[in-house]
C-alpha cells in the first residue's frame, strides 16, 4: 500500500468521527478560533488543506486556487484577518463545487448568502460583508497560512461541523484516527456507566463535595 494510500484510508477512518474527538484525540490542538463559523446549511468538511493567502482586499488568489486545487480538497485562505471585504462568494462556491472541492474555511468574509446556501458548498467564514474584494494581487498558493489561530500547512488535514474547525498536521493523521477510536470507546464507556446509574465522581473521578 503506498503513503497516499494509507493516508487515504486514515481520512476515512477519520470521517466517522465528530470534530470535538478529533481534537481531544490530536492532543487538545489545532482547533481554530470559533470566530471561523459556517454559513451553510451543510457544515461537515473533511479533507486535505489547499492553502491560500491573500492580499488583503484582493481575491485574486482565491480564482487561480480554485484553477488549481485538485478535487477532495478544502481552500484554506487567509485573507490576512480583515472582514470588511469578501474573500468568497456565490460564484467561487459555484465553481469549488463544479471542481469537486468539498469546502471553504477562511478568516475573512463571504457574500452572497442566498447562493452560498443554495448550492449549500460547506463555507466557514469570520463574518458577511456587502462589500466585494479587487482582483488586484495574485496571491500565494500552497505556502503555510494561519487562519483562526491556527497553523495550516498544504496537505494538513481540514475536519469542521456544527462545532467548529480542526486542523490535523499531515504526518499526525494516521495516530489520531488511531486515538479517535480509542476516544469515542473511552466516551462511550463513560456514557454506559452514567446511564447505569453509577455516580458521576466515581466515572469522572471527581471528589465527593466536602471532601
Amino acid at each position: 500500500m503506498t503513503q497516499d494510500s494509507v493516508f487515504q484510508q486514515a481520512i476515512k477512518r477519520l470521517g466517522r468521527f465528530a470534530a470535538s474527538t478529533v481534537y481531544e484525540a490530536n492532543d487538545k490542538q489545532g482547533d481554530m478560533s470559533p470566530a471561523i463559523r459556517p454559513l451553510t446549511q451543510s457544515v461537515r468538511i473533511l479533507g486535505p488543506a489547499f492553502t491560500v493567502r491573500l492580499m488583503p482586499g484582493s481575491n485574486e488568489g482565491v480564482l487561480r486556487a480554485l484553477g488549481h486545487a485538485p478535487a477532495g480538497s478544502v481552500l484554506v485562505i487567509d485573507a490576512g484577518g480583515t472582514d470588511r471585504s469578501t474573500a468568497w462568494g456565490g460564484t467561487s462556491s459555484m465553481l469549488a463545487r463544479q471542481r469537486g472541492l468539498v469546502g471553504c474555511v477562511t478568516n475573512g468574509a463571504a457574500r452572497d448568502l442566498a447562493e452560498l446556501r443554495a448550492i449549500d458548498l460547506p463555507v466557514f467564514a469570520s463574518g458577511v460583508s456587502v462589500r466585494g474584494a479587487l482582483k488586484q494581487h495574485p496571491g500565494w498558493l500552497q505556502q503555510p497560512v494561519a487562519v483562526g489561530d491556527a497553523v495550516v500547512q498544504p496537505g494538513d488535514l481540514i475536519v469542521a461541523d456544527d462545532d467548529g474547525v480542526v486542523v490535523v498536521a499531515r504526518d499526525r493523521v494516521e495516530a489520531v484516527a488511531e486515538r479517535c477510536l480509542q476516544q469515542a470507546e473511552l466516551e462511550a464507556e463513560r456514557e454506559r456507566r452514567l446511564a447505569s446509574g453509577e455516580s458521576i465522581f466515581s466515572v469522572f473521578n471527581l471528589r465527593e463535595p466536602g471532601v
